[in-house]
């Protein structure tokens, strides 16, 4: 059964029992109503007996159809007068008016009772029973129809996320459903299903590009050793200079391989796939030392750093992302300066100047620039501080730094 189906069925219910309760609350306050009016004529009559039982004459003008009983030898009560059909009798209490098929009796103490017939109220109750019963089936029919068109237009955008889903599932396309303006719970349910597609396009786009650019970057380090394996297996074995050439190229290529893309993407997932950080004090003087000492090192450029104060954050998130930036500086730029502060982060160089669309994307997976392009780097770093940057809540960014070069940042 359907969920439309289901709610109306249960209003349908709702709305049976209350018009039940009602219209049973209404039908015996109305019968009620109307016999105890006859009632009232009946004690007047009882009154009017009890008092003298010459008053017979009197009660039988109370009512036009009005008639006197007398107690008969077999305990039942039969008429003596008026124009009612002789030979009817009544099992009536003393003092207590009752109704009996369409005549109104009460009897007394004496011997004598009073009665009427009063068909009208027994067609009175028929009728608003009917009334009753009809109001009764057109409002249970209603409700269920018009629940059923409510529910219907409610769950329209249920309806059509089902619809979609099966879509989805058979084509295996992507795509959204239209809300339209509709501010209700199901309507957001589906401009939540809409956000997840559009996130589902960009991850699975974001995947082919990954993908894309990563058989791309894989293509010429494998081409270059799979040229040299070839020229090892013609010549190397009858001359050693082509073949130390040969293995030192592929070594070359192979460690280049393993340093620039594979430990580089390893490093992207593993920072991607962190759930939680925790965060302690830094003391960027301690860590500006040791990185003064890592550059030295392994560059062999003793870089300036100032520092001050105490970065409160994730200290591998922190060390990676300056590392990052001061190392891309190293690759393509001279004059290297790094500041740093409690709450932002500079690293200032003197080099390329690049225009807006190239700054754009400087933290794209794999972007590297035109004058860059000397196979030095895979173009995963920056994209690596962007990741970083964005799992610790920071900003990142570059901009121009007068009158050449870039200052690149990271800020609270």
């Amino acid at each position: 059964m359907k969920l439309r189906t289901k709610i109306a069925l249960a209003m349908a219910g709702f709305m049976l029992f209350l018009l039940i309760t009602s219209f049973g609350v209404a039908w015996l306050v109305s019968r009620q109503q109307i016999v105890d009016a006859r009632y009232d004529v009946l004690r007047q009559a009882l009154s009017l007996l009890e008092e003298d039982e010459r008053n017979r004459q009197a009660v039988l003008s109370l009512h036009e159809d009005s008639v006197v009983l007398e107690r008969q030898a077999n305990g039942d009560w039969g008429i003596i007068g008026g124009e009612a059909e002789e030979g009817l009798r009544f099992p009536v209490d003393f003092g207590e008016p009752a109704l009996i098929d369409d005549w109104f009796v009460i009897a007394t103490s004496n011997g004598l009772g009073y009665a009427f017939q009063d068909a009208a109220v027994s067609e009175t109750l028929r009728t608003l029973a009917t009334i009753f019963l009809i109001i009764f089936l057109i409002a249970v029919a209603m409700t269920f129809i018009g629940s059923l068109w409510i529910v219907r237009q409610g769950l329209d955008p249920l309806r059509r996320l089902e619809t979609t889903m099966e879509r989805i599932t058979e084509s295996g396309t992507l795509e959204t459903i239209d809300v339209g303006t509709s501010q209700d719970e199901v309507s957001t349910l589906a401009t939540g299903f809409n956000q997840m597609i559009g996130r589902v396009e960009g991850s699975m786009e974001q995947q082919r590009r990954f993908v894309a650019d990563v058989s791309h970057e894989l293509k010429t380090p494998l081409t270059v050793i799979e040229g040299y394996a070839k020229l090892l297996r013609r010549w190397g074995q009858s001359d050693p200079a082509v073949r130390d050439e040969a293995i030192d190229h592929i070594l070359t290529e192979s460690r280049q391989m393993r340093e620039d893309l594979i430990e580089p993407m390893l490093e992207l997932s593993r920072f991607s796939s962190l759930e939680e950080i925790e965060a302690e004090a830094i003391e960027l003087a301690e860590l500006a030392d040791q990185l003064t000492e890592r550059f030295e090192r392994s560059h062999g450029v003793r870089v300036p750093i100032e520092a001050t104060g105490t970065w409160y954050g994730h200290r591998d998130s922190l060390q990676r992302l300056v590392v990052i930036f001061i190392d891309n500086s190293l690759k393509y730029a001279t004059d290297t300066h790094v500041t740093m502060t409690p709450n932002r982060i500079e690293v200032r160089d003197h080099g390329t100047t690049l225009s807006d669309d190239a700054r754009a994307r400087l933290f794209d997976r794999f972007y590297r620039l035109d004058e860059a392009r000397d196979r030095s780097g895979s173009g995963l770093g920056l994209a690596i501080a962007k990741e970083v940057a964005d799992m610790n809540g920071w900003s990142i960014g570059s901009y121009a730094n007068a009158p050449d070069g870039s200052i690149f940042f990271v800020a609270k």
